[in-house]
């Protein structure tokens, strides 16, 4: 334990007066990470401590009376506190519309063919709407995916910025057929705050969405190896982008949280 500690200087007073020897092994655990400071409520209590009767300390962040129990006589305890809230993190997409009606898959070989190798935002094809839905899906609604990374990065910084990058590859292909394993990822860029175990994260987010259309009649096999700018010449890319903005309240204890 802390020799510079109060609970120390307490154990060694007790220690010097009735030779109860100090457990030097001890260590303070606690069941939350915050707690609610009760007085006895009598005439006994000393008016510093009546002060803090009722409100919230940190256990790592001690009042200047130091926690319940700690100066010598104190008969105060800490009643542990949990905040009881609607933990949630939300995420909000904009920037996703579509231009004309939906390509088939006859459409995506056409272009292949005919498009000289041009590429093509998904939102031209008529399907970012409905790949993003999916993603959604999977990803977002999803809170051990990527909003519990966020936690995470929050929990990191506690008080502060945070940003971190992500992606991965997906099967689209029941959603449109010619994309088929799709790479979607991003940044996000937020800020979080403290308070009573109980974090506040808002921030926002750019994701991207990178793909080529290649080989519709198996007539050009990519395979390690190829030359990857000849394997272009083959192929067009596919790609799109969108933003997002993310908010909400999470606890500061991973073991408490559904985003932990």
């Amino acid at each position: 334990m802390d020799t510079g500690s109060i609970s120390y200087r307490r154990a060694f007073e007790t220690y010097i007066r009735k030779g109860i020897p100090i457990n030097l092994s001890q260590k303070q655990t606690h069941p939350t990470s915050h707690y609610v400071w009760r007085t006895r409520g009598d005439g006994k209590v000393r008016p510093s401590h009546a002060a803090n009767d009722g409100k919230i300390f940190a256990w790592d962040n001690p009042p200047p009376t130091g926690h319940p129990g700690e100066d010598y006589g104190c008969r105060c305890i800490a009643e542990p506190y949990v905040a009881n809230i609607n933990e949630h993190i939300e995420i909000a997409l904009s920037g996703i519309s579509d231009i004309g009606s939906p390509w088939s898959s006859r459409d995506f070989v056409h272009h292949y063919f005919n498009g000289n190798g041009r590429g093509v935002a998904v939102r031209e094809t008529g399907h970012l709407r409905s790949i993003v839905a999916e993603y959604r899906k999977i990803v977002i609604d999803d809170p051990t995916r990527l909003p519990k990374q966020i936690a995470r990065k929050a929990r990191e910084t506690k008080n502060g910025s945070f940003s971190n990058n992500f992606y991965n590859t997906y099967d689209m292909t029941d959603v449109v057929f010619s994309l088929g394993d799709t790479t979607i990822g991003g940044k996000y860029t937020g800020n979080s705050s403290e308070e009573n175990g109980i974090l506040s994260v808002s921030g926002e987010m750019d994701f991207y969405l990178e793909d080529f259309f290649r080989d519709p009649l198996d007539i050009f096999d990519i395979i390690p190896g190829d030359n990857l700018e000849l394997a272009r010449s083959k192929s067009y890319r596919i790609y799109d982008n969108w933003q997002g903005r993310f908010e909400g309240k999470i606890y500061a204890d991973a073991s408490s949280s559904r985003f932990g």
